[in-house]
């Protein structure tokens, strides 16, 4: 809401710039470069406000990537317990098959017993183990069907231990399995919370990069429509400019007592930019506060703040030919004022796009720069 409004004010007031961009005559040119200064300080503010937010959408950018590569993880972390699920499934599948293995075997087992039992009853109705052992002839007899008795007991019952054993190992295997199944669930179920609130984060992240990059464009067409006024105020000013020559038209050299020039007019590249650009202009490499002097006789037709020129000064010396004083700290002079040759106008600094301190000075014909050691005396 609040860069909603933000925009909302911005478009009202380059609407009232460009509505109040209109003919004006020699006497208006002070009003036409105070609203060129407003214009371009509004520039540099936008220009500010769209690189936060070009350095918040590329934030976003880098957290989406990150959670992004958090849900592939959480995907390979869930695959492999599904996988351990399955694995745990197939065991328990196969424990129950042997667990109804040794219950089949075990009711064998019973039931032949029971034939058995069943055998001795009908045959005899009434004959028992003891009768089997009584009836024997003599002792030796008696031993013999005893031990023979007590053998068929025994492995009976050994038998039906060792499946019942078998059967409570085999339940016993079959209920940790059971656990750790539950597990694994338990495990895979906060695996996909986990991954559901980073899909939701994720969701959010890109609603909030949507919103962005629609106040990103809204800037940037922001910005494009200052521009454009700002390039026609300065048609407006090159147009309003004295035809009369103000000046002798040789020009003294604008920093006195520092000629070193660091960075020569014509294409290079920019150290801030760091791409290669047209130098309109010459810089003198001078300290902090060195003092700037007019380069010929004219009238200040602008003093404020220029973009990436930072504190500027641009002097009106007629005939369509004016003179530009970029990066300054401070001034010495005021926009409309009249100054003669040499005088002092202002001071070295490092204002705007500028790496340290330095006279960047600039020569235009009808608004166009040109090479400023033509005209240098």
């Amino acid at each position: 809401m609040q860069a909603g409004n933000r925009l909302l004010a911005l478009f009202v007031s380059i609407l009232l710039i460009v509505t109040a961009i209109l003919p004006v005559y020699a006497d208006e040119i002070d009003k036409a470069q105070q609203e060129l200064q407003d214009v371009s300080r509004q520039i540099e503010s936008q220009r500010s406000q769209l690189n936060q937010i070009k350095q918040q959408e590329k934030s976003i950018m880098g957290q989406l990537q990150n959670l992004e590569q958090d849900m592939v993880d959480k995907e390979k972390q869930i695959e492999i317990l599904a996988a351990r699920i399955h694995a745990l499934e197939e065991d328990i599948k196969a424990t129950e098959e042997e667990i109804a293995q040794k219950e089949e075997e075990l009711q064998v087992q019973i039931d032949y017993l029971c034939e058995r039992l069943l055998y001795m009853y009908e045959d005899g109705m009434d004959v028992s183990y003891l009768e089997v052992l009584f009836s024997a002839t003599n002792i030796r007899d008696f031993l013999t069907r005893y031990d023979l008795l007590q053998y068929v007991v025994e492995q009976d019952m050994n038998l039906i231990d060792t499946i019942n054993k078998n059967k409570r190992a085999l339940d016993i295997k079959k209920n940790d399995l059971e656990i750790q199944k539950k597990e694994l669930l338990t495990m895979r179920e906060v695996q996909e919370a986990q991954r559901r609130q980073l899909e939701e984060q994720a969701d959010q992240k890109k609603e909030i990069l949507s919103n962005v990059r629609v106040e990103k464009k809204a800037y940037e067409k922001a910005l494009e429509e200052l521009e454009r006024t700002s390039r026609e105020l300065e048609e407006l000013i090159r147009r309003s400019q004295s035809g009369e020559q103000l000046g002798t038209g040789i020009y003294t050299w604008p920093a006195p007592g520092y000629r070193s020039i660091t960075s020569a007019y014509g294409m290079r590249y920019h150290p801030i930019l760091k791409t290669n650009k047209m130098h309109t202009g010459v810089d003198i490499g001078a300290p902090m506060g060195a003092k700037i002097v007019a380069a010929d006789s004219g009238k200040v037709m602008f003093a404020g703040w220029q973009g990436g020129y930072g504190q500027t000064i641009i002097i009106d010396h007629g005939a369509g030919m004016s003179t530009l004083y970029a990066h300054q700290s401070k001034f010495a002079v005021s926009s409309g004022q009249s100054v003669n040759k040499g005088d002092v106008i202002g001071y070295v600094g490092s204002t705007g796009w500028s790496t340290g301190p330095h006279l960047h000075f600039e020569v235009r014909v009808n608004g166009n720069p040109t090479n400023p050691m033509s005209y240098l005396n």
